[in-house]
């Protein structure tokens, strides 16, 4: 299949008497198991490439100085990759004994940012094996332990990490792998999380662990509860619609220990990811790369000398027309709408936004941001009737915090409109929910005890 990634940078505005530039690192999608990648072009001509022969991360550096008369830039790679169902087939009393004294094993052992290893995480992970010895049968039970005792919850990025994502017992994909590697690194099993992005859709993240002699193997704790009988994350055709998509063969929890479907593209490996430039004399390290730009932790762009209100945003495009500018231009207007409406740039915001409902009328994401365009430009009817669409759209694993932000944006616009009753009864179902991503609850409270108002900034 090919494919390609593209990162557009727009609204350039260059500060006056400064040299403008602009930094940007991306991982670059690597051959690993059930998957081969080979790298067809790189524009513009980076300049280095970063290994890590440890984890088989391969980072590009661009820095783009030319950009004079410019009100935009692209950035991109092309590769071709082809993908297979993993099986592991493990025996597990085939198990070998560990080599500690390997880089690898110390590496992926020990406690560090967002996989802590706290004193709860090793009295938790003590009682779920109990008295158990083989590092597959060990792995096997925290495995069903994550599974059976996470709630999946959409989470802040201030409140990532094993340590308060174990405690609250909720999380992400992301919160599930490393509350996962975090228990199985606190027993000796070195294990590290893998972050991809679907075919069709957006990012994911599964963890491995390490059995030797079968290497390292999958593990999707947050697939495999989707699998669970009765499970609420979505609904039952939305489930089976996602298995066909990713091509899961069973709906079986189990079959996700040690098994990974064939339909997604693995770009990075590990958590606090270390780049440094020789070249360019720069040392970076990330939580995560998904791959690059703002997909990522803390972002990987920079800009120097250009005014604040620039936007950029990358993505995926597959098949045979991956590689056509006219297409990827067409789908980064749709992909740059959010940060359009970031920042104040409503008509651009406007107009991408409609071309992502002409797409998907029933995505609630994108209603809930065009209900922000028009609260911003006072069509306030129109924001109802879109924070309305919001509530009752589609946004899968993350609908529960879509409904709080747009529950809150409707009380404000009754507010505004005079219509305190129907503003109360939204804050009311904010605090039902008790969701408080991005303060949420803290919003609603205080639009409860005080009616919430358009501050007007004055004209200098």
């Amino acid at each position: 299949m090919k494919g390609c990634y593209w990162f557009f940078v727009d609204n350039i505005k260059i500060k006056k008497g400064e040299s403008p530039e602009i930094l940007l690192l991306a991982a670059l999608p690597m051959t690993h198991k059930g998957q081969k990648v080979e790298i067809k072009k790189i524009y513009p001509d980076p300049i280095e490439i970063v290994e890590d022969r440890l984890s088989g991360n391969r980072i590009v550096i661009w820095q783009q100085s030319n950009l004079k008369e410019r009100k935009g830039f692209y950035f991109y790679y092309d590769f071709e990759v082809s993908v297979s169902e993993v099986k592991s087939n493990i025996d597990p009393k085939k198990i070998e004994r560990y080599d500690q004294k390997t880089r690898g094993y110390k590496r992926y052992t020990k406690s560090e940012p967002w996989i802590e290893i706290t004193d709860g995480i090793k009295k938790k992970a003590k009682k779920i094996i109990s008295s158990e010895t083989n590092p597959y049968y060990q792995a096997k039970k925290i495995f069903d332990w994550v599974v059976k005792n996470m709630t999946y919850q959409y989470p802040d990025i201030k409140e990532r990490g094993a340590t308060q994502s174990f405690k609250k017992r909720k999380g992400d994909c992301g919160e599930f792998s490393v509350v996962f590697c975090a228990l199985c690194r606190s027993i000796g099993i070195p294990a590290r999380t893998v972050t991809c992005v679907w075919f069709v859709g957006s990012g994911h993240q599964w963890a491995e662990i390490l059995l030797p002699p079968y290497g390292w193997v999958p593990v999707d704790t947050t697939t495999a509860q989707l699998l669970m009988p009765h499970c609420n994350i979505l609904s039952e055709e939305e489930i089976k619609k996602f298995m066909e998509t990713c091509k899961i063969p069973v709906k079986d929890p189990d079959y996700l220990f040690g098994n990974l479907y064939p339909n997604r593209l693995i770009v990075s490996i590990g958590n606090n990811i270390k780049v440094n430039s020789k070249k360019l004399e720069i040392k970076r390290k990330f939580r995560f790369l998904q791959p690059g730009g703002y997909t990522c932790y803390p972002p990987s762009i920079e800009f120097k000398g250009i005014i604040a209100d620039v936007v950029g945003g990358g993505f995926y495009l597959f098949g045979d027309n991956c590689n056509d500018l006219k297409n990827a231009r067409d789908k980064a207007q749709r992909v740059l709408a959010g940060q359009y409406l970031e920042k104040g740039l409503l008509k651009k915001a406007e107009k991408g936004l409609k071309k992502k409902l002409e797409d998907n009328k029933k995505n609630a994401v994108t209603w809930l941001q065009m209900g922000q365009v028009y609260m911003k430009t006072k069509r306030y009817d129109k924001a109802i009737e879109s924070f309305t669409n919001a509530i009752s759209g589609k946004a899968g694993s993350i609908k529960h915090v879509i409904e709080a932000l747009a529950h809150n944006l409707l009380g404000n616009c009754y507010d505004i409109k005079g219509e305190r009753k129907l503003a109360i009864e939204q804050y009311n179902k904010v605090l039902n929910r008790n969701i408080n991503f991005q303060g949420a609850v803290d919003h609603a409270k205080k639009y409860l005890k005080k009616p919430f108002k358009i501050i007007e900034r004055k004209k200098r």
